[in-house]
């Protein structure tokens, strides 16, 4: 019986009708939207209020939207992330197993946030905000106002102004530096700051969970 039930699975969601698949995303909207709910990624807690959901179809298989909006993950802010399931399958019961040939995941957070993450990083450069993003070396008198960018995995670093021990250097062309290998197969990664903010993306293949409908979502 469970390939029967199996949303999602080219042939079998195209015979799904439309009402069905519409009663679906009205359900889970329904269920948690406007609701904190609480998770892990790579280990990590993470907790954010889902701001809406939908489910429509694609072809012969389904697509989904969540909305979350003020993520916690491990004590760092994200305003919003929406995340997009491609070629998504699901298999309804007490604990529905989901998974999605693919993940389109957009988001906003305080370039603070990204700041003090970069900080904690072990580099030999400590970067602060204010009118400009700059950049102090932790044991060299070196300073330099910057700015970036992420495109397709690879991040480029432009030198706005550079002091080496009080004396202005001539600054050099935005360096080219390829993203390394990044978990959970995190892949087209691309980040652009806005005024205080930093738009993010990224996508995610093949992906698979849980949901635990069986459960009452907390409040």
């Amino acid at each position: 019986m469970q390939p029967l039930a199996e949303l999602g699975a080219g042939t079998v969601t195209a015979l799904v009708p439309d009402t069905l698949v519409d009663l679906l995303g009205r359900c889970l909207a329904l269920r948690y939207a406007g609701r904190p709910i609480e998770t892990s990624v790579q280990g990590v807690p993470l907790r954010a209020v889902v701001d809406g959901v939908r489910i429509r179809r694609d072809r012969a298989h389904l697509r989904a939207r969540v909305r979350l909006n003020d993520l916690d993950w491990d004590d760092r802010r994200i305003d919003s992330l929406t995340v997009t399931a491609h070629g998504l399958r699901i298999v309804p019961g007490l604990s529905t197993r989901i998974s999605a040939a693919r993940l389109d995941v957009q988001g906003i957070a305080p370039i603070t946030v990204v700041l003090d993450w970069f900080n904690s990083l072990d580099t030999p450069w400590r970067l602060s905000h204010g009118d400009d993003i700059r950049a102090d070396h932790r044991r060299r008198s070196v300073s330099a106002l910057v700015d970036g960018a992420v495109v397709d995995d690879v991040a480029y670093v432009e030198l706005l102004r550079l002091r080496c021990y009080g004396l202005l250097v001539p600054v050099v062309a935005a360096r080219r530096v390829p993203l390394p290998p990044l978990p959970a197969g995190i892949c087209k990664v691309h980040a652009a700051r806005r005024g205080d903010d930093v738009l993010f993306g990224f996508e995610i293949a093949d992906v698979a969970g849980v949901l635990p409908f069986g459960d009452r979502p907390r409040r």
